[in-house]
C-alpha cells in the first residue's frame, strides 16, 4: 500500500474519530448540539495537518473531503449525525466546510493553483476557521449580549471578538512555526485575524465555512510575499483603523448618534483616515466627532422645538459622515500619496470647520434672542438657515480653535515640519480656517441652500418633505441640501487657505 493511500485512510479515520467523540459526548454528557457541533468543526480542522504530514498526491488529499461532502449533505437532510446538526435547516455550514477543504487543497496543495507548496498557508485557513469560527459561536451563544444581525442571521460582539482572538493565535502559531516568530509573523497574523472576522460576520447562511478559510489562506499568503512593501504597510494600519472605528462608530450607533450607515460610513472614514495619516487624522477626525456628538445631546430638550426645521436632526447619516468628514479624508490620502505635510495642515483646517459649523448650530440655537439673516440682515426664527448670532460666531470660533490646539500639538510630538511655519502659526491658520469655513457655511445656506415653507408648521424648513407632505420652495436650489452646503463650505475654505499654506 502506498504511503498517499495509507495517508488518506489514516485521515479519514481521524475525521470519524472526532465524530464518534462528539456522538460519545453528546449521549453520556447530555450535551446540547450547538456545543457538539462546534466540537466537531473545532476537531475536523486538524485533519488539514494529519494530511499535510502524511499526503503528498493532491489527487489522494481531495478523496476524504470531497467523501465528507456528501456525507455530511445526506447527515444535514437525514439528522443522521445528531452531534454536527443544528435544528435550523438552512445553514449547511457541515457541507461548505469540507467544500472549503477542498477549494484550500485545490489551491495551496503540491501542484495546486498557486504553483508551489503552500500547505502551512492551508493550514491557516484551516484552523483559523475550525478555532476562530467554533470559539466565535460558543461564546456568542453562552455570553453574546451586543447582538447585530447580517442577512438575518444573528451575531454578537463577544463573538466577533472572540473569532478575532482566536484567529489571531492560531495564525501566530502556525506562521511562528512556518517563517519565524517575530513582529512580522504578528503583523501578518493581525491582518488575517482580521479580515478574517470580517468575512465570519458579513457572510451569511453558513457560508462562512467557505469564505474564512479561503480568505485566510489567500490572505496569509499574499501579505507574507509583500511584507516590508506599501501593500502590506497599508493593510496593517487600515486593520488597525478598522478596528478602532468599528468599536467607536458601534458605541456611538448604541448611543443614537450615529445611524446604521452612518456607522458603516464612519468606521469607512476611520480605517482609510488611520491607514493614510496614522494617528493625526484619526484624532482630528475624533476629536470633531465627539465634541460634536456631545454638543448634540448638550440640553436637547431646549433644541426640540428648533431643530424640527433643519433637514436632518440628531443621528447623523452616511451623507452627513462624508459632508463633513469627505475632504478630510482626500488630504489625508493625499498626504499618504506625496508625504506633503502641508495636506495634514488642510485635513485638520477641514475638521475645524466642519467642527466650527457644528458648534455654531448646537450652541447658537440656545441663544434668547432671534439670530439675523445674512440675506435681509434681518432678524429670523431660530434654526433659519444662513442665520448667524454672536453666540454662535463665537462658537465657531472656538470650535475651530479646540481642533487647532489638537493640531498644533500633533504636529509638534509627530515631528511633522512646514517651510515657513511655527506651530504659532499653524494654530492660527488651523483657527482661521475652520472659522472661515463656518461663515462660508452661512452665506452657502442664505443664498443657495434650499428652503421650503411647511403647512404643517406655518414655517420654513430645510426639509422638501414634512411629517410625509411636500414643502413649497421659498429660495434657492432644490438640489442644495444641507449635506452639499457643509461639504462645500469644508472644500472652499481650504482651498483658500492652500494659497497660503
Amino acid at each position: 500500500m502506498s504511503k498517499d493511500l495509507t495517508g488518506m485512510i489514516v485521515s479519514i479515520l481521524f475525521v470519524f474519530a472526532v465524530i464518534l467523540t462528539s456522538e460519545i459526548l453528546r449521549k453520556a454528557l447530555r450535551l446540547g448540539t450547538e456545543f457538539t457541533r462546534k466540537f466537531v468543526h473545532i476537531g475536523v480542522s486538524h485533519w488539514w495537518i494529519a494530511a499535510m504530514m502524511l499526503v503528498d498526491d493532491m489527487r489522494y488529499a481531495l478523496i476524504p473531503p470531497v467523501l465528507f461532502v456528501f456525507l455530511n449533505y445526506y447527515s444535514h437532510k437525514k439528522e443522521l449525525i445528531k452531534s454536527m446538526e443544528r435544528q435550523d435547516k438552512t445553514d449547511m455550514g457541515t457541507v461548505y466546510f469540507p467544500i472549503s477543504l477542498i477549494i484550500l487543497i485545490l489551491l495551496t496543495w503540491k501542484g495546486g493553483l498557486l504553483g508551489a507548496d503552500l500547505r502551512p498557508f492551508g493550514a491557516v485557513g484551516a484552523l483559523v476557521m475550525g478555532y476562530g469560527d467554533g470559539f466565535a459561536a460558543i461564546i456568542g451563544e453562552n455570553f453574546g449580549k451586543h447582538e447585530y444581525f447580517v442577512f438575518k442571521n444573528k451575531k454578537s460582539l463577544e463573538g466577533s471578538m472572540a473569532m478575532f482572538v482566536f484567529s489571531l493565535i492560531v495564525s501566530d502559531a502556525l506562521l511562528g512555526v512556518l517563517i519565524g516568530a517575530d513582529m512580522i509573523t504578528l503583523k501578518l497574523s493581525f491582518i488575517v485575524a482580521t479580515l478574517a472576522t470580517v468575512a465570519e460576520a458579513l457572510t451569511p447562511f453558513g457560508m462562512d465555512n467557505i469564505t474564512v478559510p479561503v480568505i485566510s489562506a489567500v490572505t496569509a499568503h499574499a501579505f507574507n510575499l509583500s511584507y516590508g512593501g506599501t501593500l502590506f504597510s497599508f493593510a496593517f494600519m487600515a486593520c488597525i483603523g478598522f478596528i478602532i472605528s468599528l468599536f467607536i462608530a458601534y458605541a456611538a450607533y448604541q448611543k443614537k448618534s450615529l445611524t446604521l450607515d452612518g456607522s458603516v460610513g464612519a468606521t469607512f472614514l476611520g480605517t482609510v483616515i488611520y491607514a493614510t495619516s496614522g494617528f493625526f487624522g484619526t484624532a482630528m477626525m475624533l476629536l470633531f466627532f465627539l465634541s460634536s456628538s456631545l454638543l448634540s445631546h448638550f440640553k436637547k430638550g431646549l433644541k426640540e422645538k428648533v431643530v424640527r426645521q433643519f433637514e436632518k436632526t440628531g443621528r447623523r447619516d452616511v451623507f452627513q459622515v462624508f459632508a463633513n468628514g469627505g475632504i478630510g479624508l482626500i488630504y489625508s490620502v493625499m498626504f499618504y500619496i506625496t508625504k506633503n505635510a502641508a495636506f495634514l495642515m488642510m485635513m485638520a483646517i477641514s475638521f475645524a470647520a466642519a467642527n466650527a459649523d457644528t458648534w455654531a448650530t448646537e450652541l447658537g440655537i440656545l441663544n434668547r434672542e432671534n439670530p439675523i439673516s445674512l440675506r435681509t440682515f434681518k432678524r429670523v426664527e431660530k434654526g433659519t438657515s444662513g442665520a448667524v448670532s454672536l453666540p454662535g460666531t463665537a462658537a465657531a470660533f472656538f470650535g475651530a480653535m479646540f481642533i487647532a490646539i489638537f493640531a498644533a500639538l500633533g504636529f509638534k510630538l509627530a515631528g511633522f515640519r512646514m517651510p515657513g511655519f511655527s506651530s504659532f502659526q499653524g494654530f492660527i491658520l488651523v483657527t482661521c480656517g475652520g472659522f472661515v469655513g463656518s461663515l462660508i457655511d452661512s452665506i452657502l445656506g442664505a443664498t443657495v441652500q434650499g428652503v421650503y415653507y411647511s403647512d404643517e408648521i406655518e414655517g420654513e424648513t430645510e426639509k422638501s418633505v414634512y411629517n410625509g407632505k411636500p414643502t413649497v420652495l421659498v429660495r434657492g436650489l432644490r438640489f442644495v441640501n444641507n449635506d452639499i452646503v457643509n461639504f462645500l463650505s469644508i472644500a472652499i475654505s481650504t482651498a483658500i487657505f492652500a494659497k497660503i499654506i
